[in-house]
């Protein structure tokens, strides 16, 4: 696992991920809608516990599952518009594989390369 620290110099890329909050407990899907290789911001149905250190399981089409653990950074309520994944919360990643996290540098790569 990799441990990351800075987490200003990485870009984003807008997506439409399946994930489960594997921690504390198995918790409905939500969707991450943006990921970088430090953070992700998810939508979700009802918000995991504030503090506390999360398991998350992505799948993004044609990869693997991708196993991080992080912690939630801020959370906001979406307004009925968003039913049934209601809120968002943004996460920062604590540990992530070092073939994951070279993946998600692609993804944000190519995400640029189209949008440029």
């Amino acid at each position: 696992m990799v441990l990351i620290k800075d987490r200003r110099q990485f870009a984003r890329a807008e997506v439409n991920w399946p994930v489960t909050i594997l921690s504390p407990g198995r918790h409905p899907a939500g969707e991450i809608k943006s990921i970088s290789q430090v953070d992700a911001s998810i939508c979700c149905q009802r918000l995991p516990p504030a503090g506390q250190e999360l398991g998350l399981e992505i799948q993004p089409p044609n990869y693997q599952k991708i196993l991080v653990f992080a912690k939630q950074v801020w959370a906001i309520d979406a307004d009925s518009s968003e039913i049934p994944l209601r809120f968002i919360f943004g996460v920062q990643f604590e540990y992530i594989s070092r073939d994951d996290a070279d993946f998600l540098g692609e993804v944000v790569d190519a995400y640029r390369q189209q949008n440029n």
